[in-house]
């Protein structure tokens, strides 16, 4: 599921190459239609979290209209027709906790510009205690929850 918000905060790069999400689409439909062969869907979805993986980590970029057909590939897929669903959006509170937690990482963040280390590493340790890892990255700070 990370890989899916991640897809959703991606942005798009003017002339960038194609990185063949087609491909990967036309590869899912292509499983579906085949007795519905969910492990070849999923492992399609994983190749797509791959080229996500490498957008974020600035190795790639994706234009726009990729990135749209990458979106529209998870929602289908992952939420539609695997019926996934994610844990917070369940509860109906995701925009609490992700609000709560982009509150905490620029609290942790203006500690670490002051270089105070004691606050940021205590938010980093209290947080890991309730099973919630913080990622740093070029990209700011991310957070999943194990």
């Amino acid at each position: 599921m990370e890989a899916v918000k991640a897809a959703k905060g991606l942005k798009a790069t003017e002339g960038a190459a194609s990185l063949d999400i087609q491909k990967i689409v036309d590869a899912c439909y292509e499983a579906m239609n085949d007795d519905f062969n969910s492990p070849i869907v999923i492992a399609n979805l994983f190749e797509a979290v791959r080229i996500v993986n490498t957008v974020k980590d600035g190795k790639a970029q994706i234009n726009a209209e990729e990135l749209a057909l990458l979106n529209k590939l998870f929602s289908d897929f992952v939420f539609d027709i695997l019926g996934l669903v994610e844990s917070n959006a369940s509860d109906g509170n995701g925009a609490v906790v992700d609000g709560l937690m982009q509150t905490i990482i620029d609290i942790r963040k203006q500690a670490r510009a002051n270089k105070d280390w004691a606050t940021s590493d205590k938010i980093r340790d209290e947080l890991a205690k309730l099973h919630i890892t913080l990622k740093d990255g070029k990209e700011g700070t991310s957070w999943v929850m194990d």
